[in-house]
């Protein structure tokens, strides 16, 4: 066993890849200016947990668990606020990882307050999901296997009997089979999925749809922490950026068919389609709608699943991997044809779409149309390498070197040989 270095922080990493352990041994031991030293786990004083990886929530609850407890580090993409713990961004820059140690090493010795030191079992890691433009909190993960069934209503007891008014926040999943799957999604005219070499033609770009104007107007939502409303042709949409709903005046088959209808930005007089403004919630009208309101991220699944009809977002590439950031929530979204063993799939490793089919022997439409909603809402990403992720490079200052040719070497040689 080798001794413990005396000079050092010693640290211990946790849910990495080979290649991914070894650039961050790297990156710390390394660029960090040597302030800390990878060791086993018994001889470490600070835990460094990658919380991207697959088992973080295990690993995490495993180091909280331990006693004596000790400074746990957590790298993420996504900004995580989990309490007693020191979030890095990653790709992790050096001064972030070094500030992040420091405040490590102010835990252990005892320069913080004992409040700061006492580590609780942590609540399952929340996460913060991207749309293609936008921001949105995912729900906390499933705990109970959706039941099978349309749009049932789930008992549950408020506090404020106004809330009760919103039945289709508390709707349970709908759960499509392949019988229904055609009727539910539509027909894609001009491709035929059964045939693998018009596969590549089933993309589509949800830009030129009404979903791609709801994400957008999400995005503005979110980054101006203001009610919106989206102004169309068709139905108003409000935006609850605070709450995470969606407000519309409309059901299922109306959003199914507006979903479908392919939108110019602007008319032939040049006024514009789509517009957004600031809207009171409290304003006669919508305040007494409450039935109106639905959970974000339920909403837009559903919009992507009618919007692709089962192609796939034309931004991602058929033939590269794609993988999963967290497992949906399907207690509260529409679970498509074969969904669960999807996720299972890709949860396990980054997988492409055309691997996807081949593996578990399914038709295309299943894999696009999954693939679109997840993208929607931001849990689906196109698959990098981890180690590509998992730190910020240091560039080095390369000095300008000219080399000479094979010819002007020969030359000088020569030259050489004629003074001697």
């Amino acid at each position: 066993m080798k001794g413990k270095p005396t000079n050092f922080l010693t640290v211990s990493l946790y849910g990495m890849d080979g290649r991914t352990y070894k650039t961050m041994t790297l990156f710390i031991q390394g660029a960090c200016k040597g302030v800390a030293q990878i060791v086993e786990e018994h001889e470490a004083e600070v835990d460094i947990i990658d919380a991207d990886a697959i088992d973080a929530r295990v690993i995490l609850n495993r180091c909280l668990a331990r006693k004596p407890l000790r400074p746990i580090i957590i790298l993420s993409l996504e900004k995580l606020k989990i309490e007693h713990t020191i979030f890095v961004e990653k790709p992790a820059k050096i001064e972030t990882m070094l500030a992040a140690l420091k405040e490590a090493q102010d835990c252990l010795t005892g320069t913080k307050k004992k409040s700061t030191q006492l580590i609780k079992p942590a609540e399952p890691i929340h996460t913060e999901v991207k749309f293609e433009q936008a921001k949105v909190t995912q729900l906390k993960p499933p705990v109970e296997k959706p039941a099978p069934i349309a749009l049932a209503t789930e008992t549950k007891v408020f506090s404020n009997p106004s809330e009760q008014k919103k039945t289709a926040k508390h709707k349970a999943a709908m759960m499509i089979n392949e019988h229904n799957f055609s009727s539910f999604i539509g027909i894609v005219p001009g491709v035929d999925f059964n045939d693998p070499e018009q596969w590549r033609n089933a993309s589509y770009n949800p830009k030129q749809y009404y979903q791609g104007y709801v994400q957008s107007s999400i995005q503005v939502a979110q980054e101006k922490g203001q009610v919106i409303k989206l102004n169309s042709g068709w139905k108003p949409l409000i935006i609850l950026p605070h709450s995470h709903e969606i407000w519309l005046d409309a059901d299922d088959k109306q959003l199914r068919a507006f979903a479908n209808v392919r939108i110019s930005p602007v008319t032939g007089s040049g006024v514009k389609v789509m517009t957004l403004s600031k809207v009171n919630p409290k304003e006669k009208g919508f305040s007494t709608q409450l039935d109106k309101i639905q959970e974000m991220n339920a909403f837009v699944w559903k919009l992507a699943c009618w919007t692709s009809k089962g192609c796939y977002p034309q931004s991602l590439i058929l033939a590269e991997p794609v993988y999963l950031k967290q497992w949906p929530n399907f207690t509260r979204l529409v679970i498509t044809p074969h969904a669960m063993r999807i996720a299972a799939l890709l949860i396990v490793g980054p997988r492409s779409m055309l691997d996807i089919i081949r593996v578990l022997q399914i038709k295309p439409q299943y894999v696009f149309v999954f693939v679109s909603a997840t993208y929607a809402i931001g849990i689906l990403e196109q698959a990098k390498r981890q180690a590509d992720n998992i730190t910020t490079p240091e560039v080095p200052t390369i000095k300008s070197i000219q080399k000479k040719s094979l010819f002007s070497r020969i030359l000088n040689k020569l030259r050489s040989s004629d003074k001697t």
